[in-house]
């Protein structure tokens, strides 16, 4: 029987914690819970853990803080490794490349241009090359692709290029030569610099294959290289969990893998991010300027299409571009929130568009950078919601008769229209005018951007056409049961509100007040929404020292408790115009927008009424 025996000290065992301490610990509690521990237990005498600097209290220093470091890293690999649960862009970046996603990065802005050739340039097809850029205001706009025009006279000549006519900010920039080393699935990183704004989809490459004559080839992007044959030149693209690029070639099944002896030449174009954002004008009759390196030149020389007539260094200032649109907005880079949102709607699409959703989601994604809302429409609702609206509401005889119907129908439809698939979109920037045609609405050149991208995606009978978006003015308005439908009720039409006059907020603010609910929630409703005027009537309500309002009209005697609304197409001086006292859905293609607000805001009344004549103590 050995010599010593084990004492068990129940006070010492058991743990007076509750069930969720752990949740609380950190390393001040560890070193506090051992301290307690150590001079709790009387069978030893221990009194150096009392007094900071003695060897047992560095001890418990080092494993406080070594428990707090193991806890913490426990606790960020337990929540961070579940995509519903993780919160940092890292891991949520790592957990979606596992269904393939690839999260975006920042999107310059877009301009769309006019190009005009000067007396000096003779009659002729002539081709703008790519990488070819343009300043003005400070900035620099670049071609990502080349541009086709001809030249009809001798004069100056305002040019209609074959494609569309889009230029990106910023520059192109030119990363050092890399040399592969052959490897299947070869990955190379893109890192420039920690404050160099990259635009996610204009990233070039050229590779010299050793192969091939030591002659440069321009490998093309691929959202997936499963989806490359054997021999295709493309390479992936990803926006890693540093935010940083990296360049991914293949392996001779999945798209053509790299040789050791090659030479790798990246492009890309680097954004000033959102000071690159320019209106109407900025470029105005400004010159092109053709990109050139000696790098370059070689490249371009191997790559070009010898059937084209490329604009030389001596011709170009003979072309001009001018914009006469605003450029859109700059994009910043997906968000844990957006990465979350859009990963499940692509593994559900998997590459291929076929529900409204999967269109809805893919544009909104790839051009957030100047769409501000989207809906999908099939032939179904073309032919019976939005033809209909134009014979019935706006009293067409047929589509023909509406500018903007027959301007999409010309230039983007087939000549079969039952396999179309028709987008309505908001652009980003938008004017809150409708009186001129065409004015709210998206670029030709964005349209046929968006239409050419979508062809590697949608199914094969599925053909893209638009729907400008229908913009309808809100005001007040009020009609009797036995009243026809006038746009001219608005004209007489007044919110009248009842204020408490011991009320603290005076007559002007809570003016304001009313018509910042009204404005806010109209600028909120996107294309399609639903209008509860029976919500905006409780926000109003809700102001402290309003005693009711109600909505009257000042050439007659009509008035209704709250309010009340018209909206109409005041491009068709308002023959769809329809009175909301309650709730009305828009349809998918129609979106609001207040035409003159300053008017608006002066139809609101206010005036101040004793609401008891009760003496008050003060």
């Amino acid at each position: 029987m050995s010599q010593y025996t084990t004492t068990t000290r129940s006070d010492l065992t058991e743990f007076d914690l509750p069930t969720n301490a752990y949740t609380g610990f950190d390393a001040q509690s560890m070193r506090d819970l051992i301290v307690n521990r150590l001079n709790a237990d009387t069978t030893i005498n221990f009194t150096d853990q009392n007094f900071e600097g003695s060897n047992v209290s560095a001890l418990i220093d080092i494993l406080a803080y070594t428990y707090h470091t193991l806890l913490f890293y426990l606790n960020q690999t337990s929540s961070e490794s579940n995509f519903a649960d993780a919160e940092l862009y890292e891991n949520v970046n790592r957990i979606v490349k596992l269904i393939g996603y690839k999260p975006l990065g920042a999107q310059t802005c877009i301009l769309p241009v006019n190009a005009s050739g000067k007396a000096a340039l003779s009659r002729g097809y002539y081709t703008i090359p790519k990488f070819t850029f343009s300043t003005g205001g400070g900035q620099t706009f670049t071609c990502i692709q080349d541009i086709t025009f001809e030249k009809t006279t001798t004069a100056v000549e305002t040019v209609t290029p074959v494609g569309n006519t889009l230029m990106y900010e910023g520059t192109i920039e030119e990363y050092p030569i890399l040399f592969p080393i052959g490897e299947k699935y070869e990955t190379i990183n893109l890192n420039p610099g920690n404050n160099i704004l990259i635009d996610h989809f204009n990233i070039f490459v050229f590779v010299k294959e050793v192969n091939e004559k030591n002659k440069w080839y321009e490998w093309n992007r691929t959202p997936s290289l499963f989806l490359s044959k054997p021999n295709d030149r493309g390479f992936e693209v990803t926006y890693n969990e540093n935010k940083k690029y990296e360049i991914k070639f293949g392996n001779n099944v999945n798209g053509k893998k790299l040789n050791l002896g090659d030479s790798i030449a990246i492009y890309y174009l680097k954004s000033s991010g959102t000071k690159g954002k320019v209106t109407k004008n900025t470029l105005n009759s400004s010159a092109v300027n053709i990109y050139n390196t000696t790098q370059y030149d070689e490249i371009f020389a191997d790559v070009k299409d010898t059937s084209l007539s490329y604009i030389s260094i001596e011709d170009s200032p003979n072309v001009t571009i001018t914009n006469t649109e605003d450029s859109t907005e700059f994009g910043e880079s997906e968000t844990v929130t957006e990465i979350k949102q859009n990963a499940p709607r692509f593994f559900s699409s998997e590459y291929r568009l076929t529900t409204k959703a999967d269109y809805k989601s893919f544009i909104e994604r790839n051009y957030k950078n100047f769409i501000y809302d989207c809906t999908v429409l099939n032939n179904s609702d073309y032919t019976n919601d939005y033809l209909k609206y134009i014979n019935d509401e706006l009293g067409l005889t047929d589509f023909t008769s509406d500018t903007n119907a027959l301007f999409n129908q010309y230039y983007y439809a087939d000549s079969a229209d039952s396999n179309n698939i028709y987008l309505s979109i908001v652009p980003k920037l938008r004017k809150e005018k409708s009186v001129v045609t065409r004015s709210n609405y998206l670029p030709p050149s964005l349209k046929e951007k968006i239409q050419l991208e979508i062809e590697n995606y949608k199914l094969l009978n599925s053909e893209i056409s638009f729907i400008d978006p229908v913009y309808l003015n809100v005001d007040l308005s009020v009609k009797s049961s036995g009243e026809s439908y006038k746009v001219g009720y608005k004209d007489t039409t007044q919110l009248h509100i009842r204020r408490e006059s011991r009320s603290l907020i005076n007559e002007a603010n809570l003016k304001s007040k009313v018509f910042d609910i009204i404005s806010t929630y109209i600028k909120k409703l996107r294309l399609g929404g639903v209008i509860n005027v029976r919500d905006l009537n409780n926000d109003i309500e809700s102001i402290p020292g309003i005693i009711d309002f109600s909505t009257v009209r000042t050439d007659s005697d009509i008035s209704i408790p709250g309010l009340s609304l018209c909206i109409y197409n005041p491009i068709y001086n308002g023959k769809d115009i329809k009175f909301i006292d309650s709730i009305l859905k828009l349809k998918p293609y129609q979106i609001l927008y207040i035409k003159n607000e300053a008017a608006l805001k002066n139809k609101i009344k206010v005036t101040s009424v004793l609401k008891s004549k009760a003496v008050i103590e003060y």
